[in-house]
């Protein structure tokens, strides 16, 4: 998910001289980074005068435009934990090749045989901060994937959002765009980890 979202984020530019860090630390709910990371359940690790510090990344965020990281203290690192049966997608809607996502929906899926172990599901531009969506998440644990079970999961993300109309488009649009994404997320993620699993 981390190549789907790179391929989709600004021009060549910006993707070739950014990193993850500073995007991170813009805390933009409508970057698609911050979602990345929550589905993969990363950890953050801050670095200061104290010493160093880790924090899972779904309490990275504080606010829009805001983050853990305090005065004097600095984003050092992103650990991403490997597990076995893993497969990862990233999906968004923009209004022109890398425009900020109209929505975006970020999903990882860690497979046993042909159970869903574990799950992570997050989405951007559809709130104040990035969404966790904690509820789909408990959704799919431990239950075989099927396209119901994706619209189950889905109709969580339109609910559990909370986007804001503008010129992008409105609440209902944004909405629907998040339930449909994560949908696509998720039967892409798990499409991902079978094979690994073949």
């Amino acid at each position: 998910m981390f190549a789907d979202a790179e391929s989709v984020i600004a021009d060549p530019v910006v993707r070739n001289r950014g990193t993850i860090g500073g995007s991170l630390c813009q805390a933009d709910a409508a970057e698609d980074l911050s979602a990345v990371c929550t589905a993969a359940k990363c950890t953050a690790v801050i670095r200061g005068a104290e010493g160093t510090r880790t924090v899972p990344i779904e309490e990275f965020h504080l606010g829009p435009y805001m983050t853990a990281v305090a005065d004097g203290e600095i984003l050092t690192e992103i650990r991403l934990p490997l597990r076995a049966g893993a497969g990862s997608a990233h999906e968004k809607v923009e209004r022109r090749a890398g425009d900020w996502a109209i929505a975006a929906a970020s999903a990882a899926v860690w497979m046993d045989g042909g159970t869903i172990a574990d799950a992570g599901i997050a989405l951007s531009a559809v709130g104040l901060t990035t969404i966790h969506v904690s509820r789909a998440e408990e959704l799919l644990r431990a239950k075989a994937p099927s396209e119901e079970l994706f619209a189950q999961a889905g109709e969580l993300a339109s609910a559990d959002c909370s986007p804001m109309a503008d010129g992008r488009g409105p609440v209902d649009y944004k909405r629907h765009l998040a339930g449909v994404l994560t949908q696509r997320a998720l039967r892409r993620a798990v499409a991902r980890a079978l094979q690994q699993e073949a």
